[in-house]
């Protein structure tokens, strides 16, 4: 009997040699998710070192290596969803997951995969996780995360558009009818650049500089067709107290312009938050209070400039517009309820603009009240995506507009 044992005992031994060897042979393999090949990372030790110049906010040029991929790369996973993309509830199945009105897939992809203005955003130490949102089974949004090998999101881009897009890469060149953003990250987490794309091809951009972990100043751009290249618009101060509170913001123009009051441009913005943008619950999202539309348009100069004044929350308490000879040419105040703002009030040449705002439990905007020197001009009511308009004319109500979804569909004169 003891004979019939050694010879399976050296099979068995020969059969583990062979499987040591085929494994140390099968080391260099790229590792993939489903059937598409992941970027294989060399090293857990991220630094970054630019090795050139670029003007992709210093992603470019950055070296990492890992000896393996990270769990959280994971094969495709399906959701049922809602509108925003949240991913409420996973779903095994494909197939099932699209006869539900909103669906979302996350995957990992490669590099190959990439539209070609993300392409020469990415180096080969990041992971692409990918997300789609599909509504009755039509994809509708879609958007990239780039990972470092430590799960850092050091770029998110989020796009709804063809996909035969013939756009350029990083912002810039014709074709571009793209409408969403890319916002790029350092390794600790701090937003750099942010690219804001629309479907008329304008391009804006804006850069961030930081002193340790404090922004100190931002700079706005716009893309210039017949220049080839980002022409400044304006560029954003920050000013801190001695407990390292914000407190104002000077912002300085550098070209003459005509900004509408409800443009974003003209807003105070502050870089988002990589957390809240990065987490699987949030597809996309913006946060803008543009003026009352009623304050106005605002035409400003080369050189001319609006201080922003805030609280020891970064809550802006007032605007005071200069011209470009220093001299006031309006001020704007805010009064603050918790985190909302009850009214806003603009004061130019003598007139006083006031907007007053009401809320409901979730705090959602419910009424808008506008009044000039006192007296009522204007009301608008707001239950879901329909807004009842009231014009007045010496606190008489003459006209009443219906707008459901951003279209007016009904206009009624009142006698």
């Amino acid at each position: 009997m003891h004979k019939n044992v050694y010879p399976i005992i050296i099979l068995i031994s020969l059969f583990l040699i062979g499987l040591i060897a085929l494994t140390q042979e099968s080391d260099n393999i790229v590792p993939a998710v489903g059937t598409r090949p992941v970027t294989r990372i060399e090293t857990d030790d991220l630094l970054p070192v630019p090795d050139e110049e670029t003007e992709y906010g210093g992603i470019a040029g950055y070296q990492a290596v890992s000896d393996n991929v990270p769990d959280w790369v994971t094969p495709a996973r399906w959701f049922r969803s809602n509108a925003g993309g949240m991913a409420l509830e996973e779903i095994p199945s494909r197939i099932t997951a699209l006869r539900n009105e909103y669906a979302l897939v996350t995957d990992f992809v490669s590099r190959e995969e990439l539209p070609e203005y993300l392409a020469e955003f990415y180096v080969n130490n990041f992971f692409i996780e990918m997300r789609v949102l599909y509504e009755n089974g039509e994809e509708t949004r879609r958007q990239w995360i780039f990972r470092d090998s430590r799960g850092t999101t050091r770029l998110i881009a989020v796009f709804s558009e063809p996909e035969d897009d013939s756009g350029e890469n990083n912002g810039g060149g014709e074709g571009n009818n793209r409408n969403g953003f890319i916002e790029i990250f350092s390794n600790n987490g701090f937003i750099t650049s942010e690219y804001r794309f629309f479907n008329d091809g304008r391009i804006n951009r804006n850069d961030y500089n930081y002193n340790s972990s404090m922004i100190i100043s931002a700079s706005a751009m716009i893309w210039d067709e017949d220049g080839d290249a980002y022409a400044q618009a304006y560029a954003d101060n920050y000013r801190y107290n001695r407990s390292s509170f914000l407190r104002s913001v000077e912002r300085v123009f550098y070209k003459d312009s005509q900004i509408s009051a409800s443009d974003e441009s003209i807003m105070l913005s502050f870089p988002g938050n990589i957390m809240s943008a990065a987490k699987i619950d949030d597809f996309i999202s913006g946060k803008v209070n543009p003026y009352p539309e009623f304050f106005g348009d605002i035409t400003v100069q080369k050189e001319s400039r609006i201080v922003f004044s805030t609280d020891e929350r970064g809550r802006v308490l007032a605007q005071v517009f200069y011209d470009e000879d220093d001299n006031i040419v309006w001020v704007i105040e805010n009064t603050w309820r918790d985190d909302r703002i009850a009214s806003v009030i603009k004061t130019e040449n003598g007139v006083e603009y006031l907007a007053e705002y009401e809320y409901d439990s979730d705090g959602k905007r419910i009424l808008e009240r506008n009044l000039k020197d006192g007296v009522l001009e204007r009301i608008v009511r707001t239950t879901g995506g329909r807004d009842i308009e009231d014009l007045y004319i010496n606190n008489i109500i003459v006209l009443q507009a219906v707008w459901e979804d951003g279209r007016k569909i009904s206009e009624t004169r009142i006698r």
